[in-house]
């Protein structure tokens, strides 16, 4: 684990802070070729995904506090105290709400929006593939005890090692970076066939709301009672998460909007 990789004349290299950059670059990068195919000037795309970075911050902290409300009873300057350290963020809700201003940014171009969306949305999980390896090196995200031969031990002073002590534990970032790596392979390949506009999008949806629901069962911070706002959102359910919950929205969404726009299509609209 290294959270900071060196420094430059005192000042921090931070890991999950590079990853963060180099993913940004290279998800601009990879939807300004497949936005260009369509018309679109690059100066947009990388106007667009400044944006819906910042909204993946915002959305990130935005879920996590909302749902930890605890952590924060008393001292809520602690909302926006990023420069304690990077932790205390919600990945899931920071896709939701880059995905809404991303769509919010297409609108006001008045651009094709389910053509463009299937030309960006591959840069998301090529962005969770790298900034989760960033996760991995920071030592957050980390998961629950376990005896397979996945098990990783954090070291001494560590965040990980605070709760466990020098059990193994599940590498779940790793866990997620795999699974952003294996939707983006899955989203390029189904790319290369015909589909009705959207199709990619969708499937998205329905992949990572998947993996993600999965991941939370290995998960530390996230094995806990889905609460909302203070409040238990399945009374008798402590099995659920919350981002378990947002992730069933999201199936449920990748579903109903893929036979939405199948249906769409067909009656030529």
């Amino acid at each position: 684990m290294h959270p900071v990789l060196f420094r430059i004349g005192g000042i921090p290299l931070n890991s999950y802070g590079l990853t963060l950059a180099v993913s940004f670059l290279l998800g601009v990068g990879l939807a300004s070729r497949r936005c260009a195919a369509r018309g679109i000037p690059k100066d947009d795309v990388t106007s667009m995904g400044v944006w819906v970075m910042m909204a993946a911050i915002v959305g990130s902290r935005a879920l996590y506090v909302l749902t930890h409300l605890d952590e924060f009873a008393g001292a809520p300057i602690r909302i926006i105290a990023f420069w304690n350290g990077l932790y205390g963020l919600s990945m899931l809700g920071g896709v939701v709400l880059a995905i809404v201003v991303g769509f919010v940014y297409i609108a006001r171009k008045k651009w094709p929006a389910w053509e463009l969306a299937d030309a960006v949305i591959p840069a998301f999980p090529l962005g969770i593939f790298i900034t989760r390896v960033g996760c991995f090196l920071n030592g957050c995200c980390f998961g629950i005890p376990t005896e397979s031969f996945a098990g990783v031990s954090f070291p001494y002073g560590s965040l990980p090692w605070s709760v466990y002590g020098h059990a193994r534990l599940h590498p779940t970032q790793l866990y997620a970076s795999a699974a952003g790596l294996y939707i983006l392979l899955v989203l390029l390949l189904a790319g290369k066939r015909r589909h009705y506009p959207g199709f990619i999008f969708s499937l998205f949806l329905g992949l990572y709301g998947a993996t993600r629901f999965g991941l939370e069962e290995f998960r530390h911070f996230d094995h806990r009672p889905c609460e909302l706002l203070g409040y238990s959102v399945f009374a008798g359910r402590p099995g659920i998460t919350d981002n378990q919950l947002v992730s069933l929205v999201m199936i449920a969404g990748s579903l109903i909007l893929g036979v939405w726009l199948r249906l769409r299509r067909r009656k030529g609209c």
